[in-house]
């Protein structure tokens, strides 16, 4: 998707707890800087359980995304599409208003000359709903096609690595977040997408953190050489 630039490629997050959780773009960043792609600039405007429409309504967001001329910019809802709880199942909500706002942002985007990047996050895997977690994927998909834009899968990734090693924790003790192994995979992913490159070697640390502000030194949480080199693996698997 990029090509080898002096300047330092920049990227907006614009999410919720899947995009800042365990630094996710600073841990991006790290693995282009580490694999000597060059310099990747990361920033987000993020809020704990928003929607995308919550995200524009509050204008911090557009605001940012108006202030320089971004190469990418990363839209992820809300990890069920604001769906119910319902007899202690979740289920996936209407697309409808992510469709919508999905596209208001892309077409600002567009506008700074930067490329939109839908980013699906993991979420029922944990949790054992996995055909939720294919449909939330589906819906990702068609949003992704009807605006002609790049889209990370995550869910079809965290589903291929547990089934292959389903006894590998991936996500926090609310079964819902991705941990620091899962936030690993998930910036595999976004590296392999930015290069399209195979991945042969990353650096083996991921973050702890859970500030929604992407904090200057995380805690760095080391991977065995075995853990990474499998997630690797996943991720060069992930279309």
């Amino acid at each position: 998707m990029t090509k080898k630039k002096a300047k330092p490629i920049s990227i907006l997050f614009i999410g919720n707890s899947f995009s800042y959780y365990h630094s996710l773009p600073k841990l991006i960043a790290r693995f282009v800087h580490a694999s000597g792609e060059g310099d990747l600039l990361v920033d987000g405007v993020f809020r704990g359980g928003a929607t995308l429409k919550m995200l524009w309504d509050d204008g911090r967001a557009l605001k940012k995304l108006q202030n320089r001329n971004w190469d990418y910019v990363v839209l992820q809802e809300k990890g069920r599409l604001g769906g119910i709880v319902k007899n202690s199942v979740v289920h996936v909500g209407k697309p409808q208003v992510f469709a919508t706002y999905a596209a208001r942002f892309d077409k600002m985007a567009k506008k700074s000359g930067a490329k939109t990047i839908l980013y699906c996050p993991p979420a029922f895997i944990g949790i054992g709903l996995l055909e939720d977690a294919k449909k939330l994927n589906a819906m990702y998909a068609t949003v992704a096609r009807r605006l002609h834009i790049e889209m990370i899968s995550s869910g079809p990734a965290f589903m291929f690595a547990l089934k292959e090693r389903p006894y590998m924790s991936l996500f926090e003790r609310d079964k819902h977040h991705p941990n620091p192994a899962g936030s690993y995979l998930i910036a595999s992913l976004f590296y392999r997408k930015l290069f399209r490159k195979k991945i042969s070697h990353l650096p083996l640390g991921s973050y702890l953190s859970r500030s929604q502000r992407i904090p200057k030194y995380p805690k760095v949480v080391k991977l065995s050489n075995a853990d990474a080199r499998f997630l690797w693996s996943v991720a060069n698997r992930t279309k």
